[in-house]
């Protein structure tokens, strides 16, 4: 039962779903990679779990609350959802240390080093349609393979240890010497 509902929420994303989600998380991205200052004080609002601080953050960004559909934490990493067609419901976008290894951890230098290492990689799905086809036809066939080379042609660090397909999206699994702890980049989404 368990692999039935796997496999019909791999076909669940769709190419304008996937765009839409990462053009509206680049302004956000651009910034913690450029200013050492809003991505410090992000790691604080992550590790306190305040919400009102993450929002205010984001709005710095031009993502108010009417762009997303809500803004979750767990003091180790964050969650934003947008609203996406139905079968799906919610499409998110998040940054966290692995579950279960640590708690209220969330190491600024590493989110930084992670967003400037997906910021080509989410610019391409969005300005190049056809590339995008690619990854969302990767997700939907459950070709990790090819998801794995689709993503590493234009993440080029080492610190990417690990691509997977996950929930009608991707896990990107980072390690980076600044941390004892693995962090995921994820994109994701599925039925309720």
């Amino acid at each position: 039962m368990k692999t039935n509902h796997a496999k019909e929420t791999k076909r669940l994303v769709t190419v304008p779903v996937l765009r839409k989600t990462l053009a509206a998380m680049i302004p956000f991205y651009r910034r913690i990679a450029s200013d050492p200052a809003y991505a410090a004080a992000w790691s604080r609002g992550v590790r306190r779990a305040d919400l009102d601080m993450l929002q205010r953050l984001l709005r710095q960004v031009g993502l108010s609350e009417r762009r997303y559909a809500s803004l979750s934490t767990n003091g180790i990493g964050y969650f934003v959802d947008f609203n996406a067609p139905k079968p799906i419901m919610l499409y998110s976008n998040a940054t966290t240390v692995r579950p279960g290894t640590a708690q209220f951890y969330f190491n600024t230098k590493v989110h930084r080093a992670i967003a400037k290492a997906i910021l080509p990689f989410y610019r391409e799905i969005v300005v190049n349609r056809p590339f995008a086809c690619i990854v969302v036809r990767a997700i939907r066939s459950g070709n990790r393979g090819l998801l794995d080379r689709v993503v590493r042609s234009i993440v080029a660090t080492p610190r990417l240890r690990s691509v997977a397909i996950e929930s009608s999206g991707f896990r990107l699994g980072f390690k980076y010497a600044a941390s004892p702890f693995r962090f995921d980049n994820l994109t994701f989404g599925g039925a309720p």
